[in-house]
């Protein structure tokens, strides 16, 4: 039950913005956030819920942003995600899909996540 609270919250900060890599075909999403903004992005949700990853592409090349769940920060309702070069980026992803996109404390966006059932 409680693997169930964790997947969608996962899913949806590893697409978000994190380490930001050369990407690969290994990277298959298997989620989505729809942003209040109008944005829809694709994610892939680890398996652990202990990484949300995001591609982007461009015409010249494409790149991975990883975000890292924060062991122990989490609450019974919701996790917290750290884009590891950029720490004052940061995900909070609630079981209810409710994402928070923050810039040093400030919410500078909100979506739901969305995870596709295989």
């Amino acid at each position: 039950m409680k693997n169930a609270f964790y997947f969608p919250l996962t899913l949806l900060l590893a697409s978000l913005f994190g380490c930001s890599v050369q990407g690969n075909d290994a990277t298959k999403p298997n989620a989505r956030i729809l942003w209040a903004n109008g944005v829809e992005e694709q994610v892939e949700v680890s398996s652990s819920n202990e990484h949300l990853v995001f591609r982007h592409a461009s015409f010249t090349a494409q790149s991975l942003v990883i975000y890292s769940r924060i062991i122990g920060a989490g609450t019974p309702d919701c996790e917290y995600y750290v884009n590891e070069p950029q720490p004052a980026i940061r995900l909070t992803v609630c079981g209810d899909g409710n994402v928070e996109l923050l810039n040093k404390g400030k919410v500078i966006n909100i979506g739901k996540l969305i995870v596709f059932v295989s």
